[in-house]
């Protein structure tokens, strides 16, 4: 599959997670998430991993793909509310691929993750 076409679905899955996040917290970004980080990361647990991290309002764009093998670092661009009002913030997300799809295998925060 050329690289593109590979960045244009990556790019897709981050837009779809990054909204799910702004919707439903962790909760909306626990269905995205590689089966390898589900198999030791639960719900509850990542919800309590990405608590010190500001929930996204939004996605604004992913400002780039880089692959490496069957894995991909996008940097994501996404609109976070602080104590100044809104801002845009970017953050790098690393996703596995899992058959034909894009799953993320690592997002800030979830290193603290456990079952």
């Amino acid at each position: 599959m050329p690289e593109d076409e590979r960045a244009r679905q990556v790019s897709g899955v981050a837009e779809l997670a990054a909204n799910a996040y702004a919707a439903a917290g962790a909760d909306g970004l626990y269905d995205y998430l590689a089966p390898v980080v589900v198999a030791n990361c639960s719900k509850q647990g990542l919800a309590t991993a990405l608590a010190s991290q500001p929930v996204p309002e939004g996605f604004v764009r992913t400002s780039s793909v880089n692959f490496d093998g069957d894995s991909a670092q996008a940097r994501i661009v996404q609109r976070v509310q602080d104590g100044s009002g809104t801002k845009e913030v970017e953050v790098e997300w690393t996703f596995a691929a899992v058959g034909d799809s894009w799953r993320l295998n690592h997002v800030p925060g979830l290193e603290g993750c456990s079952r």
